[in-house]
């Protein structure tokens, strides 16, 4: 069974590069983290051997995100979610030197611009959010947002005050410190509703184009709890999705539902199997027999 989920993609080894290079997009940096952070389903990617060169080639494929490392080989990773609240590593050197040890993650799609990192800054607006995103949506009419990552959650100020007055920047990554940015406040909420339905979007159509990649033979299962998910499920012999998804398709609703067969009634605990999808019967609960494939 392979579950899939819509936050990784992968970029092999790109050749649009001259196609996309022309394109606008924001490059905003979001900070350094453990060197494997990025890499689920990504793969070695010779043409992107720079920070740039994979900044383009999500942006080209439309991700809001970019994770770039080269400990030994070069990976690019494109997604649709941003780094969690942990994981955060110092800077190498400056304010954006993660160095080859440590994975740079870059925002693509947002109006912000990295400043610096300052510690002990002040604040028209405290809060806690769940996300990178959450907080410069909720900054939004704000000259400036300032983001600590926390162990898990994000501590989010918002400023109108000018960074100039923040103090001495400090280097990246240390403990307490928060990243600094600015942008041009929005003079109305349509401006971050948009921006928040655009992610959705993206979000949706990676999942679907994550469900056309299912290895030949497996169905792309809905996973009851996660609207975002999909399992990969042989329903020709999985026995708790029998001859079809238990909990419907992913992509195609009019799909038939599967059937769990070890629930099926008067079956012994192990002696139900499925074959060729359908639900088999080999052996009943006692005081019942088999008869016909059915437990009587």
């Amino acid at each position: 069974m392979l579950r899939i989920t819509s936050t990784l993609s992968f970029v092999g080894t790109l050749s649009f590069f001259s196609l996309v290079s022309a394109q606008s997009y924001s490059e905003t940096y979001l900070g350094c983290f453990s060197v494997a952070t990025g890499w689920a389903v990504a793969e070695s990617s010779p043409t992107a051997t720079s920070i740039a060169d994979c900044n383009a080639a999500c942006a080209g494929l439309g991700y809001p995100y970019a994770y770039y490392s080269h400990p030994s080989a070069y990976y690019c990773s494109c997604t649709t979610e941003s780094p969690a609240a942990g994981g955060l590593r110092q800077a190498q050197s400056g304010y954006t030197d993660c160095g080859d040890s440590q994975t740079t993650v870059y925002a693509l799609s947002t109006d912000y611009d990295f400043v610096k990192c300052y510690s002990n800054p002040s604040s028209d607006d405290t809060s806690s959010q769940s996300s990178i995103e959450a907080c410069f949506t909720h900054c939004n009419t704000y000259n400036n947002a300032l983001i600590e990552y926390g162990g898990n959650h994000f501590s989010c100020i918002c400023l109108n005050e000018s960074l100039d007055s923040e103090g001495t920047a400090q280097q990246c990554g240390q403990s307490g410190l928060y990243f600094a940015y600015n942008h041009t406040p929005a003079s109305s909420a349509s401006t971050v509703e948009r921006r928040r339905r655009r992610l959705e979007r993206m979000k949706r159509d990676e999942q679907l184009r994550l469900n056309r990649f299912c290895p030949a033979g497996l169905d792309a299962c809905i996973v009851p709890g996660s609207e975002d998910s999909f399992e990969c499920i042989d329903t020709s012999s999985e026995l708790e999705s029998c001859g079809g998804c238990l909990y419907g398709s992913y992509s195609n609703s009019t799909s038939s539902i599967g059937t769990d067969c070890s629930t099926l009634s008067g079956a012994a605990f192990g002696g139900s199997t499925c074959f060729d999808g359908r639900c088999q019967i080999s052996a009943c609960e006692e005081g019942l027999k088999l008869v016909d494939g059915r437990c009587q």
